[in-house]
């Protein structure tokens, strides 16, 4: 029994390793592409709103099957359900000069 415990830690532990956590709003976890730009894909219309809540102000969509870039980061923020997942991951994106936030639960980033 003892022995699952020390494994759990270290597991939890292992886990944490090469997260980044940048003070305020939103949280960012860096992905090895950090210094790359990505393109998100929209697996369905998604609002793209002024920070990582669903309480964010609108300021722009991006409908099924539009693409838009990102910067190859996952971003934590409040929690929604969308595309039939619970999450807290948001992806930041830039389409048409307007750049926020969008569910990422309802958008393809590659890796």
């Amino acid at each position: 029994m003892r022995t699952r415990r020390v494994l759990g830690a270290s597991l939890a532990a292992a886990a944490l390793v090469g997260t980044a956590v940048i003070a305020g709003t939103p949280a960012v976890a860096q992905t090895n592409a950090t210094a790359s730009s990505c393109t998100a894909k929209a697996l369905e219309t998604v609002l793209i709103r002024d920070r990582t809540s669903t309480s964010g102000t609108a300021l722009g969509q991006l409908n099924k099957g539009q693409t838009a870039s990102s910067p190859c980061q996952m971003y934590y923020g409040g929690s929604y359900t969308a595309c039939g997942i619970t999450s807290t991951r948001w992806v930041k994106v830039t389409k048409n000069g307007i750049t926020g936030y969008v569910v990422g639960t309802c958008v393809l980033q590659p890796a």
